[in-house]
């Protein structure tokens, strides 16, 4: 998103001679609507306008006739391990989580979850139930388990006010519009950047070779951390301590079509208070939104990584046993796709988080330019609104202003 929007940008800014190098076979990146059952789109990476109210991808979707619908978080229906209720204490508990949690705001939410079980013991079915908030509210947010996170590592950023919405459709439609006129070079995985001398000089795995005077890296975090590209020079320290300093997260989706809807068909969020803590805790309700009876179900942190290794058959037969325990027997899923965003060599995980000990800070080092050649853009550069498509779009857009800010350079091509 971040490259299509740089790309974008700099057209609408008058430079001819831009190209996009792009790894995949596909555009888009994390933001990828496949097809389920034949022909029904389903978003695999992003699904939402996180805040529709100014949102810039509010404002291409509307300009460009593409339908959105809203999310009511509060439409939603929660189910229990073997109908064991909580009692009134869980909601309680979880206050009193975030109370101490401010106490020590440097220190990983495990350990504060475990002071507060030491303090006050919980019932089983309490505990869970305080398993399944701190996994949904914070994990699945964060795409990290809570002894990733502090509560200063997760306060950051800035939101668009109003609704979240989703694209029946696919979210795709918004990356197509960006990508029209544009020159996308598929299949060319960048491996090198050589910026030492006058031009700039990008290698691909292919063997291509590119000169341009300036670049905009939009690269995903994972691939910056994994060292998967060469800079020459080597980048300077301090964007280096802005890689280590962040991670990246891993919220994968497990997406199954039925030939007809069991469950609670007018909801939109289906929680499940299980017997494991962070498995199979929430899924999205497609039907409302599409017609079409699908359910998207999440797994977040070391689990959704986990899965990972297991094989399209085994996850799902996971995914039907949590539903099983939700509804009794139910019919097997007519068509499945699951997400595998940790092995993703393109991305190595799902969206950048602050650990513990970083700050917010280290988005706006990854997000400087490095002397007036290399440029950096995606989400996991935008100090204000990191983890978000929003964010990588107006990072590319940011980007692609830096450059046009410049005095001309020789004439050669922007890659």
């Amino acid at each position: 998103m971040a490259g299509l929007a740089a790309g974008a940008e700099l057209h609408a800014l008058g430079f001819a001679d831009v190209a996009i190098l792009e790894a995949r076979d596909r555009i888009g990146g994390r933001l990828w609507t496949d097809a389920i059952g034949g022909g029904i789109p389903v978003d695999l990476g992003a699904s939402w306008i996180h805040g529709t109210d100014g949102n810039p991808i509010t404002a291409i979707a509307r300009g460009n006739s593409i339908a959105t619908r809203s999310t009511d978080y509060d439409n939603d229906v929660v189910h229990f391990h073997n109908a064991e209720r909580p009692s009134p204490s869980a909601r309680r508990a979880l206050r009193r989580f975030w109370r101490l949690a401010e106490r020590q705001p440097d220190t990983d939410l495990q350990s504060v979850y475990e002071q507060l079980l030491e303090i006050e013991p919980l019932t089983v079915p309490d505990r869970r139930y305080l398993d399944y908030l701190l996994n949904t509210i914070v994990e699945h947010e964060h795409a990290a388990d809570l002894r990733n996170l502090s509560l200063e590592s997760i306060q950051g950023g800035d939101a668009y006010g109003g609704h979240d919405a989703v694209f029946p459709r696919g979210y795709g439609q918004v990356a197509g519009v960006l990508a029209d006129g544009l020159d996308i070079r598929f299949l060319e995985a960048v491996t090198e950047i050589d910026y030492a001398g006058t031009d700039i000089v990008v290698t691909t795995a292919a063997g291509a070779t590119f000169a341009a005077t300036r670049v905009v890296v939009t690269a995903s975090l994972g691939v910056l951390k994994q060292r998967r590209i060469s800079f020459l020079p080597a980048l300077p320290l301090r964007k280096r301590g802005a890689i280590d300093g962040l991670e990246m997260g891993v919220l994968n989706k497990t997406c199954l079509l039925f030939d007809d809807v069991f469950w609670d068909d007018d909801v939109e969020v289906i929680g499940y208070v299980g017997a494991r803590r962070g498995q199979w805790a929430e899924t999205l309700n497609l039907y409302p939104y599409t017609g079409h009876p699908i359910l998207m179900m999440f797994n977040a942190g070391a689990y959704g990584a986990r899965i990972e290794r297991l094989s399209d058959q085994e996850i799902v037969a996971q995914a039907v046993a949590a539903l099983g325990s939700m509804y009794g027997v139910i019919p097997p899923p007519r068509d499945a796709i699951i997400t595998r965003w940790r092995s993703d060599p393109w991305s190595q995980g799902s969206y950048s988080y602050v650990p513990v000990g970083s700050s917010y800070q280290r988005y706006a080092e990854l997000g400087e330019p490095v002397g007036d050649k290399l440029f950096f853009a995606g989400e996991a550069t935008h100090v204000e609104y990191p983890s978000t498509v929003h964010g990588a779009f107006l990072s590319g857009i940011r980007a692609a202003r830096q450059i046009a800010a410049l005095p001309a350079p020789p004439s050669a091509p922007t890659v």
